[in-house]
């Protein structure tokens, strides 16, 4: 077996913590369940040891998390690169500021569990519910801590589509747009709309992170998986496609009021 880089099998040990903790298993708990001591599931976990084959399937079933487990390790040594799960967490805690553009959903840093979840089963009904509940809790942990901190500071646009074609016309909508709401009116938030269906917010949903003191980088989503970018050319074309949404799109004060109309239309 090829000889895997610590940071690998710390970081997929990351993701391996925080699904047995998002399931309510000790160590000792997930470790008889494959038949091995505690010490062995904290030793994975801390990036200690490597994997085998046998024992990502045996985690994957134990945890329910179909082969999120296995594939997350497959791709990591395939890659050679750290994947967006972990690594979007530690950016997200370090960086000093978030610029984030999403034509269609709220961003996931501000999505309530109500939103989050209606979101994840329309987008893959066919995961395993478990799996769904421990990805929510993962997201909404992340909200909570950007929340209750002073950092990042956090600039967003939205396309219209959010409020003109939301996910449905109930409590769900509006405890999402509630939520929006008070994170822009106690200006932890910069909110924005955009006016125009042409403009340059066109090539998909994308945020900008600042944590120093690294440089500043790029993730896009895309319907297979993200992709983070470092080039410094593209990152810069990525901010000025950021400042030129910003520039076109309606003035903080004006989104908020149209937020606020848009609610009043929703079922409580």
């Amino acid at each position: 077996m090829a000889k895997v880089s610590t940071d690998i099998k710390e970081r997929w040990g990351c993701v391996l913590q925080r699904r047995r903790e998002a399931c309510g298993m000790t160590q000792e708990t997930l470790g008889r369940a494959l038949g091995v001591k505690g010490t062995a599931v904290s030793n994975l976990e801390r990036g200690r040891t490597t994997p085998a084959r046998d024992v990502l399937a045996s985690l994957d079933k134990a945890l329910g998390t179909g082969d999120e487990l296995a594939q997350l390790w497959e791709d990591l040594v395939k890659e050679g690169k750290i994947p967006w799960l972990g690594q979007m967490e530690e950016l997200e805690k370090k960086a000093a500021s978030i610029l984030e553009f999403h034509p269609f959903l709220v961003p996931s840093l501000l999505q309530t569990a109500d939103y989050a979840t209606a979101v994840m089963r329309a987008v893959t009904p066919w995961e395993p519910q478990a799996r769904t509940e421990a990805s929510v809790r993962e997201r909404i942990a992340r909200g909570e801590r950007f929340q209750s901190a002073d950092t990042p500071v956090m600039m967003v646009v939205i396309g219209r589509a959010v409020l003109t074609e939301p996910i449905d016309h109930g409590p769900v909508m509006r405890g999402q747009l509630e939520y929006v709401q008070a994170l822009a009116k106690r200006e932890r938030i910069t909110l924005q709309i955009t006016e125009e269906p042409l403009h340059p917010g066109l090539v998909g949903p994308f945020k900008i992170l600042d944590p120093p003191p690294e440089r500043e980088l790029v993730y896009a989503e895309s319907a297979h998986k993200g992709q983070f970018i470092h080039d410094p050319d593209a990152v810069g074309e990525f901010k000025l496609r950021f400042h030129r949404l910003q520039a076109a799109a309606m003035p903080p004060g004006q989104s908020l009021r149209l937020v606020e109309e848009t609610i009043e239309g929703f079922a409580p």
